[in-house]
């Protein structure tokens, strides 16, 4: 069976034409709303809050050249005269600021064994107390730290018995008090041994 052609009149070639031209602009429209109503999700940029560029930078100068931990870093942007930097602004700064602290600890315990001569315990105390360092970080700066505890006990006695003419029981004493020195009792006891060589 042969299909007849119809032919089309000039009102339905120009209705197919609009219909046509209405789906070609309505469709991709039509695809692109659905893109923003599901659109994927976007990084919004924090706000940075005045003065957190310049706190951080000082954090990065603490940090680097001074050694210290978080909680002094911040104690020093809250507290400093000319420069106190508001509590935005200090922790826009302390979150944005790369440092390994337990690589701070170290560097500090190694400054208060090299310019004090301190025992084990008292570089501890020292990080935790003086420096604010966490207690875990202190830890790893102690078991890290490569040093001659004896040594500085040997330092230490021969200063108390030149500066203060202590005697050697004496010496013994403040160097294994929990109160002054805190070495064990051996680093103690080799410092004694050694004391006039």
């Amino acid at each position: 069976m042969k299909q007849q052609r119809k032919n089309l009149t000039r009102k339905e070639i120009i209705l197919l034409i609009v219909v046509s031209s209405i789906l070609i602009i309505t469709i991709p429209l039509a695809l692109n709303s659905i893109k923003v109503t599901n659109p994927s999700p976007v990084k919004t940029e924090e706000k940075v809050p005045k003065g957190a560029k310049t706190a951080l930078t000082k954090a990065k100068n603490y940090a680097d050249v001074m050694h210290m931990s978080k909680q002094d870093i911040s104690d020093q942007l809250n507290s400093g005269a000319n420069d106190k930097y508001s509590k935005a602004a200090i922790n826009y700064a302390l979150k944005h600021l790369k440092i390994n602290y337990d690589k701070n600890a170290l560097l500090r315990a190694k400054e208060y064994s090299d310019s004090q001569n301190m025992s084990k315990l008292a570089i501890h105390d020292q990080l935790t107390n003086k420096g604010k360092f966490t207690s875990e970080q202190a830890r790893y700066a102690v078991d890290n730290l490569q040093v001659d505890y004896n040594q500085n006990a040997l330092i230490t006695a021969r200063a108390y018995q030149r500066d203060l003419h202590f005697s050697p029981a004496t010496i013994r004493n403040v160097l294994v008090s929990n109160a002054n020195e805190k070495f064990t009792p051996e680093e103690a006891d080799y410092a004694i041994l050694h004391l006039n060589d």
